[in-house]
């Protein structure tokens, strides 16, 4: 029996929305159980945990949200902590603003070091003036809700927990472009819960970012040769640790704030950052991909990270496949296929502004544009393949690691 080729094609869409739905489905559920597990953690909690945490606040030239991320810690519910922030080589009043907070805050010291990137910031204070034995990494732009290391604090009384990864969320959007951002954050982070679960957690991000202080030692901090320090990080402590009898986690009752981008030219910049830096980690830390060694989880190592380059491949098709669609809907006019994608994610998007912590007009905000998910989602997905045509382009200096920079690289906020 021949196939032809549309019949081929059609059997192919078939099965990558089986995949899809699937994805989704499972996400949610093991996203829920994780979410109740955090919600029974609290609630048997006779007291507060005995961790002392550090938090590390590298920063350069953010004189405009240096203050409101240094006082959301200075806030914080918890006991034991002290704030290191580190002003590298800033041009602007960054340094000034943490010198006063620093004389009214005895929590916080104020590292001045000359301009090294962001890695080096980080490794400073680690090294040299860290004395907690949990290490929170918070991007300068951002802050955190008054409960964040409290909650974080709980999730590791868990011994075998080395890294986790907080709830972040977008602040307050002023425009369309920073309205998909709130909302792509929203899904995405809703689905990050099940990784934990499933064992496929390999993207500790940088904002909110906790590790054990003995573990980051142990592998010698950060590397100073990527542009996306948290994901080759925590690809790093994976490769030396493993992840089986060892955790990387994400907690969604530890929130934190960041602010979108509001250009199109400045999201296109940041993206094609984070899936340049992404596949250089990846490339960088290959060993795990399909180790049988017991220390790697199965589904981390023969499906999770696998899945990454196959999902990529996908994206880089995805406008022929969509071409397709819409010439199957003008042939046929049946547009059973494009109402099933936005009523699959819509469902999505309903089943996560309905349980998230949100207040109640923003709830309803969001529930009025559900229906509009999947548009919403594919301005990012624009973004991301632009980016993705960039990294090919450049697909053998970063697989050879050739571009060896910890500078920083800001977008405009």
């Amino acid at each position: 029996m021949k196939f032809s080729p549309a019949l081929i094609i059609a059997i192919t869409v078939f099965a990558l929305s089986i995949l899809a739905v699937g994805r989704i489905l499972i996400g949610l559920i093991v996203s829920n159980l994780h979410q109740i597990n955090s919600l029974d953690r609290q609630q048997i909690s006779q007291k507060p945990a005995d961790h002392r945490f550090s938090v590390i606040i590298p920063a350069f030239n953010e004189e405009k949200f240096i203050r409101r991320g240094v006082e959301s810690v200075l806030k914080q519910t918890y006991p034991n902590f002290e704030v290191i922030a580190v002003d590298d080589g800033s041009s602007d009043k960054t340094g000034m603003i943490l010198d006063r907070l620093a004389r009214q805050h005895p929590q916080l010291r104020v590292i001045h070091q000359h301009n090294q990137g962001k890695s080096v910031a980080i490794n400073h204070a680690l090294k040299k003036f860290a004395t907690g034995d949990l290490i929170m990494v918070l991007d300068a732009d951002s802050y955190l809700t008054p409960t964040a290391l409290t909650n974080m604090a709980l999730r590791f009384d868990d011994p075998r927990l080395l890294g986790v990864s907080a709830n972040v969320r977008i602040t307050r959007p002023h425009n369309l472009l920073e309205y998909v951002q709130k909302v792509e954050y929203l899904l995405g982070y809703r689905l990050k819960g099940s990784e934990e679960l499933l064992g496929i957690e390999y993207i500790i991000g940088g904002v909110g970012s906790t590790f054990r202080k003995s573990a980051m030692l142990e592998v010698g901090g950060y590397d100073t040769d990527s542009i996306t320090e948290d994901i080759d990080f925590t690809m790093k402590m994976i490769a030396h640790f493993g992840n089986s009898n060892r955790q990387f986690g994400y907690a969604d009752d530890v929130i934190a704030y960041t602010p979108p981008v509001s250009r199109f030219s400045q999201l296109l910049k940041q993206r094609y950052r984070w899936k340049q830096g992404r596949f250089k980690a990846l490339f960088k830390h290959r060993r795990v991909i399909f180790n049988r060694d017991a220390k790697y989880t199965f589904s981390l190592a023969f499906w999770k990270l696998p899945k990454v380059f196959f999902e990529e491949f996908l994206m880089l098709i995805e406008p022929l496949l969509l071409l397709w669609i819409i010439g199957i809907i003008h042939h046929f006019a049946d547009f059973s296929t494009i109402f099933a994608i936005l009523g699959l994610y819509y469902l999505f998007a309903m089943a996560t502004f309905i349980p998230e912590e949100l207040k109640f007009w923003e709830r309803i905000r969001l529930m009025m544009v559900a229906p509009l998910a999947y548009l919403i989602l594919y301005v990012i997905n624009i973004v991301d393949w632009i980016s993705l045509m960039r990294c090919l382009f450049n697909m053998k200096r970063i697989a050879n690691n050739e571009d060896k920079t910890a500078k920083w690289q800001h977008v405009d906020r």
